[in-house]
């Protein structure tokens, strides 16, 4: 081998190590709970966290409802003495007992049976609107919002999310946040098969 070849080599192996060290030292790019970097709320502004306390609360690694997959746990929603009863009227356990004082990600089936029971259940003043991702107001999720585990009842996807828009609509900081929110809900409702009148009607 003559030393053009041999210098050429090695000029590729520094190249390599150089790759592999400005890649090792950025590996959070690829960390499973990256995602939320690139996810907005339903206000149209960067997600934040829904981690509180030490315990697991359904979210990633970083603490934000951010799964796109399975139950889609991206409702952040703060479990008080009055909340306590979450898990049990949605036909799990008492688990959501243990998280008073703390919030959690609920799936959005889950919060949609909560809301749409006959007992109207909730103070309407239980949601963290700026943790929650806002895939969960798009047509791709709509029907996550229909499906809990066989507990269904009718109209919980529009009971479940005109809760949600109603009550982060009254809980906006200005102007440009409502209008976001309005837009993505006017969005989903025209998407959707269904008769579908707006919570938002006048406002």
């Amino acid at each position: 081998m003559n030393i053009h070849k041999i210098n050429k080599l090695f000029k590729i192996i520094i190249l390599i190590l150089i790759l592999l060290l400005f890649f090792s030292s950025n590996k959070e790019l690829f960390t499973i709970g990256s995602q939320h970097a690139r996810l907005n709320n339903i206000y149209g502004e960067p997600l934040e966290r829904c981690r509180t306390g030490t315990d697991n609360g359904s979210w990633d690694p970083d603490g934000y409802c951010s799964e796109m997959g399975g139950g889609v746990h991206q409702i952040c929603f703060e479990v008080t003495t009055e909340r306590k009863d979450f898990s049990t009227i949605t036909g799990q356990t008492d688990w959501s007992k243990e998280r008073i004082g703390n919030n959690h990600c609920m799936c959005l089936g889950a919060y949609a049976l909560y809301k749409a029971k006959p007992e109207n259940h909730g103070d309407n003043n239980e949601l963290i609107c700026e943790s929650i991702p806002e895939q969960s107001l798009t047509s791709k999720y709509i029907n996550n919002w229909n499906t809990w585990n066989g507990n269904e009842i009718p109209e919980q996807i529009q009971k479940g999310v005109n809760s949600l828009v109603k009550q982060c609509f009254d809980r906006a900081d200005n102007d440009e946040q409502r209008n976001y929110l309005r837009n993505k809900y006017d969005i989903l409702r025209n998407e959707y098969d269904i008769e579908w009148n707006s919570e938002l009607e006048n406002r």
